[in-house]
């Protein structure tokens, strides 16, 4: 299959979508965790907000290379009126939407997290709440996604939402060990391991029953393009499981008994993997919803 400028301008603004959403999701995660660090809360706050803008503009572009590839006249292509009409109006046009209104919830809601007055604040967690959420749901909107069930579509919100915690959580953990006291990243660092557990549960049985959903058989799993992606998919998981397991049983309570600084270096080199390999895992998730689909199990 050969892609076209507008396909990979779409792929890469895809991608754009899930980093963004996973910064939103893990920043808030993370929020909740440092909420008493006031040093922590406004980098993360910076965090979210800076993954909420590029989402914004990622939106925006896959929308109009999405224009522009069912035109199929060139760039000029892209602010075809007739087209552009026709696909904000479909189901693409609705996920726009929706994904503008859920950003535009978090970004308004990020400048509040801060703010003096107790209600104020509560406010604004609910509102990266709800923003967080109507982005998960956003994404059952398109592709096969549209055509699971409500199991399988509540089956692919709780995956979207654990990855994302997941994955949008390295980035604040390797600030951590670059800018926070010791004690403060053991306790932090405990407790995602301790949380770490629940979403690598919640991601393994999500992810089992969406595969259940889109294989009817084992044969089309191993037959087929699809299947060989998420086959490579589920690789780096593991990957970022082993890392996982690293810093829970060796390199955190190494903090205890190793030279300080040496420990530090070692688990945020180890953090910074674990982030690259989930770009990776957000990469082949994006060539999956663009360029393969169950479509390709025949």
């Amino acid at each position: 299959m050969i892609l076209t400028e507008f396909d990979l301008m779409a792929l890469i603004s895809k991608w754009a979508i899930y980093v963004s959403f996973a910064s939103l999701v893990g920043g808030t995660f993370m929020l909740g965790l440092l909420r008493e660090q006031h040093s922590e809360v406004v980098a993360i706050r910076r965090y979210i907000a800076i993954g909420t803008c590029l989402g914004v503009i990622a939106v925006v572009i896959n929308f109009f290379a999405q224009v522009g590839a069912f035109a199929e006249s060139g760039f000029a292509g892209m602010f075809d009126t007739q087209m552009r009409q026709f696909l904000w109006s479909s189901p693409i046009g609705e996920s726009v939407t929706w994904r503008i209104i859920g950003f535009s919830i978090v970004l308004i809601a990020c400048g509040s997290v801060l703010g003096p007055v107790n209600a104020l604040r509560r406010v604004a967690w609910i509102g990266l709440l709800v923003g967080g959420l109507i982005l998960a749901t956003s994404f059952s909107l398109l592709g096969h996604s549209a055509e699971l069930n409500r199991f399988g579509q509540g089956m692919l919100l709780l995956h979207v939402l654990a990855i994302g915690s997941w994955v949008g959580s390295f980035y604040p953990l390797w600030r951590l060990c670059a800018h926070a006291d010791l004690t403060l990243i053991r306790h932090v660092m405990d407790k995602f391991g301790q949380l770490g557990i629940g979403i690598v549960i919640l991601v393994s049985v999500s992810g089992g029953a969406l595969l259940w959903q889109l294989f009817d058989k084992p044969a089309e799993f191993f037959n087929s393009n699809y299947g060989l992606a998420i086959s490579l998919k589920l690789s780096f998981f593991s990957i970022i499981l082993l890392i996982a397991a690293l810093h829970k049983f060796i390199l955190v309570p190494r903090l205890k008994i190793e030279n300080t600084q040496i420990a530090l270096r070692k688990l945020k080199l180890s953090i910074a993997i674990e982030g690259l390999v989930a770009l990776f895992i957000l990469t082949i998730t994006a060539v999956l919803s663009s360029v393969f689909g169950p479509e390709s199990l025949s």
